[in-house]
């Protein structure tokens, strides 16, 4: 499967994309830089230059693959309503690609966007905190779904250091990533 990943040089993409390209997958990913560009190819993905705020490359990208993951975010969070917004736009900018294509796409978010209105613990159904900027990531998500799009939310945990990541799970950061995401195909 060909996999266009968003987000393929940053903190996760860099540890997903060793276990994708493993699993047999061939892995276009987004930069907007040559040191981004000289790490895809030296861990045996394609490059796709551009950036998030470049939406016809990111229709290009997902265009020519199997499938997507989306994980680029902006993380200036003095501009969290901003690069929520953005974030928004780049979903519906690939989905609009995908729509009755059959090809999976994995949008990610964080934990920190389930709504405890009752004080309980959140989990997986939680729905997303109305206050939150970055809900409209997954209701643009959701609309998609509702469109034919396959999508799938993974709302990943705050990390703040991979030494701890690979301490508790010393082969993969994501465990079942490459084997669940062959399973939405």
């Amino acid at each position: 499967m060909r996999i266009f990943v968003t987000g393929a040089t940053g903190f996760i993409g860099s540890a997903l994309l060793p276990e994708l390209i493993q699993a047999g997958h061939n892995v276009l990913g987004l930069t907007r830089s040559k040191a981004g560009a000289a790490a895809l190819r030296a861990s045996g993905a394609e490059v796709r230059h551009g950036s998030v705020e470049d939406l016809d490359s990111l229709r290009a990208g997902a265009a020519n693959a199997d499938g997507v993951i989306h994980l680029a975010f902006n993380h200036d969070f003095t501009q969290f309503q901003k690069a929520s917004e953005d974030d928004r736009k780049v979903i519906e900018a690939i989905g609009e690609v995908l729509i009755g294509s059959k090809r999976p796409f994995v949008v990610t978010s964080g934990t920190a966007i389930a709504a405890s209105g009752d004080g309980k613990p959140v989990t997986e159904d939680s729905p997303p905190a109305p206050s939150n900027p970055r809900t409209g990531s997954e209701i643009a998500t959701k609309a998609l779904t509702e469109r034919g799009v396959v999508t799938s939310v993974v709302r990943l945990a705050q990390v703040s250091s991979r030494t701890k990541i690979h301490a508790r799970s010393p082969t993969s950061v994501f465990p079942c990533s490459a084997t669940s995401f062959r399973r939405m195909t």
